[in-house]
Order: C-alpha cells, then sequence, then structure tokens
C-alpha cells in the first residue's frame, strides 16, 4: 500500500561516499566502513523511492561508518521505484487551494503510485529479495554475520527474514537480525507472531500505516518474545517515512530520524559483537 506519507519529505543533501557494484545480478550501491575490519553485512531494503534515493545512500554509509560493516543496497524494484518529484506533486495535492490546480499533480501521482504498487507487489519482488539474501549468505557472509535494515515496504521483507522460515543451502539462516523502521504491508499478527530472530522495531505513534492500535500490539508480541532479543520503540510524534525522509529544517523530525538511526546502529553493533563471539 502507499499513504501520503509514503511520498512526502524531503530529499537531504549531501554526496554518497560508496560505489556502484553488480552483487549477485543486481545493480547494487555499496558502502565500506572508513578503517577497520568488516565487523557484519547489512542490506537496506528501502522504502519506495529506492536505491537511487540520495537519502537512502546517506542513510548506507552511515550505517557502514557506525557500525563497522559493509552496507549494500540492492535494486530490488527492478527500475519500478517512486521518483523523488511525486514529493512536490503530493505537496500540492495535500495542501489547502484552488482545487483545479490539484487535478494535473494528482495525475502526476497516479501514474508514479500505482505502477510501482502493481509491479513491487510481494508476489514479484520476494523471490528477488530472497535470491539475493540466499547468494549472500553462500558467497559473502561464509564467516560474517548479516542483517537486514527495512523502512516503508521494506519493513515487511524485515519481518519474513526474521521469521527465519527459508534458510539458505548451507543450512544457515538468511540474516543473524533484522531493523526496520516504519514497516508497511504487514500481516499482523501473524507477521508479528512469526518472528524468531532478532528484531528491533522502529514506529511514530501517528504513523497512518500502522496505527498505534497495532504498534501496541506488535510491541506486545515481540517483547513477551523477550525483551534482549526483540525490541520496539513508538517515538511520539513521529510519521510514516520520518526515519528516511525527515525535513531538515523539522529540528523534532530530524531527531526523531536520528533516534531511529542511533536505535539501527546500537542494534547491529551489538548482535555483530555476539555473533563473533
Amino acid at each position: 500500500m502507499a499513504c501520503r506519507d509514503c511520498v512526502s519529505g524531503a530529499l537531504h543533501e549531501g554526496i554518497p561516499i560508496g560505489r556502484e557494484e553488480t552483487i549477485h545480478g543486481l545493480p547494487t550501491y555499496v558502502s565500506d566502513p572508513p578503517s577497520g575490519p568488516v565487523k557484519g553485512l547489512i542490506v537496506i531494503i528501502p522504502d519506495a523511492l529506492g536505491w537511487t534515493f540520495n537519502n537512502n545512500r546517506i542513510l548506507a554509509d552511515t550505517y557502514a561508518k557506525r557500525t563497522n560493516s559493509r552496507v549494500y543496497l540492492p535494486e530490488f524494484m527492478d527500475g519500478r521505484a517512486m521518483s523523488v518529484s511525486l514529493f512536490d506533486h503530493m505537496d500540492t495535492v495535500t495542501d489547502p487551494g484552488w482545487m483545479v490546480g490539484k487535478i494535473l499533480p494528482a495525475m502526476h501521482l497516479v501514474a508514479g503510485i500505482v505502477p510501482f504498487i502493481f509491479f513491487c507487489r510481494l508476489a514479484v519482488t520476494q523471490p528477488r529479495v530472497y535470491k539475493f539474501f540466499h547468494d549472500l549468505r553462500e558467497h559473502e557472509a561464509t564467516s560474517l554475520p548479516v542483517g537486514a535494515a527495512g523502512f516503508c515496504w521494506g519493513g515487511k521483507f524485515v519481518f519474513l527474514l526474521c521469521s527465519a522460515s527459508e534458510k539458505a543451502t548451507n543450512g544457515r539462516n538468511l540474516i543473524d537480525c533484522g531493523f526496520t523502521a516504519h514497516p508497511s504491508n504487514l500481516a499482523n499478527p501473524a507477521d508479528t507472531n512469526a518472528v524468531t530472530l532478532p528484531l528491533s522495531v522502529a514506529v511514530g505513534d501517528v504513523d497512518m500505516v500502522m496505527g498505534l492500535k497495532e504498534a501496541e500490539q506488535v510491541k506486545e508480541i515481540l517483547e513477551e518474545k523477550g525483551k534482549n532479543t526483540h525490541e520496539m520503540t513508538i517515538i511520539p510524534g513521529a510519521k510514516h517515512g520520518f526515519a528516511v525522509r525527515a525535513r531538515p529544517d523539522d529540528k523534532i523530525a530530524v531527531q526523531q530520524g536520528e533516534q531511529a538511526t542511533e536505535q539501527a546502529v546500537s542494534w547491529f553493533t551489538k548482535w555483530f559483537t555476539k555473533l563473533a563471539l
């Protein structure tokens, strides 16, 4: 699904410092830690803006630097990601004003959102996502832990991967731990009940996709599984998309995004350290 906040926010300034490679058949943005040995591998399964969205690449660089991990941001959407130009169209459509002036922007929104929903639905993209993790586990990650970080559209896959329902050919789980912020398309309580691997979740209490009642249910289920292996933070005032697309002039939203980043960094650092022992 897609909501107003899925195509709202801001394009962050900054120059990504990673590189583009083809990894297991997919164009992939790769970011390495600035120094020291690689402690683990993190795969970002992004929001609807996809692998070229500047915010997602900057976030990959941040994770690489702060966790001493190699971070992969693959092209899981086969060229069907939404365009950042939809931000302006959504602002026009949702702002008060002359209705006639909203017609063309609304048409652009439909043209940008509907193909994404169709071509990036679970039945189409799950095999592509899972193949990447299979190949990663059987090649680059034979001796390194793997974490998955999912945002919005990508959050569903993190829940599924944390269910450990599918194994690599070497018998290992596809990932070792996961983090997700403002996940979408969850089938709850089933998706949360199925989680077995360490999972950290961050959502806002005014998320248009995951309402507060559902968020509290997810939090309760995860914490019953064990507070040392599962956690969920419900951030007051945070909207859907806060972890990736906060407007730089909104200091509160920026702080909320930084809180989610710190939660992810702490989680991956914790589990990569444990798995290395």
